[in-house]
């Protein structure tokens, strides 16, 4: 019988293929199907993980996984990616973007020294 020290842990959300990859490397896993109630917030959970990643490696593929987790998280919610994109033109258009690299120090009133 084998023991947890032959395998190793991940607990976590993993893309949809993934288990018919490890099969394909002779591997076996340990699956289950989430229940909905739980889902949301491993797709969270997961947004932070990829974002840490990209953070550690500056990797654009993290960055295309960010870009898948925020899908499903927009699709889970209902929101059509559309409507996201909307957004973001929106807010790019009245508050403009990040790409004059503007960094706030502070706010004050004008009159107060």
């Amino acid at each position: 019988m084998k023991t947890d020290k032959n395998y190793r842990i991940y607990r976590k959300l993993v893309r949809d293929k993934i288990p018919e990859i490890i099969e394909a490397n002779h591997q076996q896993g340990d699956f289950f199907i989430l229940p909905e109630q739980d889902y949301e917030n491993e797709v969270i959970l997961k947004l932070q993980e990829e974002s840490g990643e990209y953070l550690e490696s500056k990797d654009p593929i993290e960055l295309a996984d960010i870009l898948e987790v925020l899908m499903e998280l927009a699709r889970i919610r209902n929101i059509p990616f559309s409507e996201i994109e909307e957004i973001r033109q929106r807010k790019l258009k009245e508050r403009g973007g990040f790409s004059k690299r503007i960094f706030l120090v502070k706010v004050g009133d004008k009159n107060e020294d």
